[in-house]
């Protein structure tokens, strides 16, 4: 790898709505500087297609941060075993960039940059989870306790380590006041696409999803990954959307876009109703379709649907138990 790539900013991204976020960052502010992406090596299974990153204006440079041979232990091993993944990388020291934006901050990649002490840029994890870092913290303990330990100590979810220069975070979606030590910005998904030029959002577009959608649907449910974060078993969420199909939702004709971790099938669930087959964030739903457009999207809490309330009536549906909205 050419070292030189690395003069600029760095950006560190999970999931695909922070795939999304660093991509529309990137055009929107560093548009001219070099800009390298690092990717965690599970992602490769949801979008194979990762390399078409480098190039074709999105990064300089993009490479994979091998998270499946970091195993959970105490943080000193923990740390040493990223920081010796980082370097094996071929990347340049991480004092080389200008800039580090770091999006799923709780990852073990962060604790390269503890150690090093260097300040970096915090993007919450999905919009609105700046505003309950102990409801996220909890999730992912259900799994992996010592990992949310550790991220906990460094306030990896809060946003609250005092390296973090700067904090990004969809304002509007938060359910409190936001107070930290450093700028707080608000950066809402939903009008940075719609600020991009229409060529820039195709070319985004088309990364995730080559060819347009095409329904009749009037409904759009998207489903949550409630079985894959451990909160609930496989039969129990096919479950929560079956009552679903046959109570609020019988009789509309939907369509159902998956989260993109969401490895369960729902025509059972739901017969008769559309599934779309691609991974892509929900986010870019507004631009997804050619012809006939749904006009209200559904969810069970999805925190996508507070980047999609300028272009479609939204619904929060109570989980059992939840009081409605």
């Amino acid at each position: 790898m050419n070292r030189a790539l690395g003069e600029g900013v760095l950006y560190h991204a999970v999931s695909s709505y922070q795939l999304l976020e660093a991509m529309l960052h990137r055009r929107l502010f560093h548009r001219e500087e070099r800009a390298t992406l690092l990717l965690p090596d599970f992602i490769v299974g949801k979008y194979p297609q990762w390399q078409r990153l480098e190039g074709r204006g999105f990064f300089d440079q993009v490479a994979l941060f091998p998270y499946l041979r970091i195993p959970h232990g105490e943080e000193g091993q923990v740390t040493a075993q990223a920081l010796s993944a980082y370097d094996a990388l071929g990347l340049p020291p991480l004092e080389a960039f200008s800039k580090v934006y770091v999006a799923g901050a709780q990852f073990y990649f962060s604790l390269c940059l503890v150690a090093k002490g260097l300040a970096f840029s915090f993007f919450e994890d999905a919009a609105g989870t700046l505003s309950h870092p102990q409801r996220e913290a909890g999730i992912l303990a259900e799994r992996f306790p010592r990992h949310a330990a550790l991220a906990q100590k460094h306030g990896l979810f809060s946003g609250e380590n005092p390296l973090i220069r700067e904090v990004f975070c969809c304002g509007e979606a938060q359910s409190a006041p936001i107070s930290l030590p450093c700028p707080v910005w608000d950066f809402s998904v939903e009008r940075a696409l719609g600020a991009l030029p229409v060529r820039q959002r195709k070319r985004l577009l088309r990364f995730f999803l080559p060819r347009p959608l095409k329904t009749q649907a009037d409904t759009i449910l998207l489903t949550q990954q409630f079985s894959n974060l451990g909160l609930l078993g496989e039969g129990e969420q096919l479950a929560l959307y079956r009552a679903l199909g046959e109570g609020p939702l019988a009789g509309e004709h939907l369509l159902i876009k998956k989260h993109p971790d969401d490895p369960l099938d729902y025509r059972q669930a739901f017969p008769g109703a559309e599934v779309v087959a691609e991974k892509f964030p929900a986010e870019l739903l507004p631009w997804a379709f050619r012809g006939k457009r749904p006009r209200r999207v559904c969810a069970f809490g999805s925190s996508a649907l507070a980047n999609l309330g300028e272009s479609f009536e939204t619904l929060r549906l109570p989980l059992p138990g939840e009081a409605r909205p």
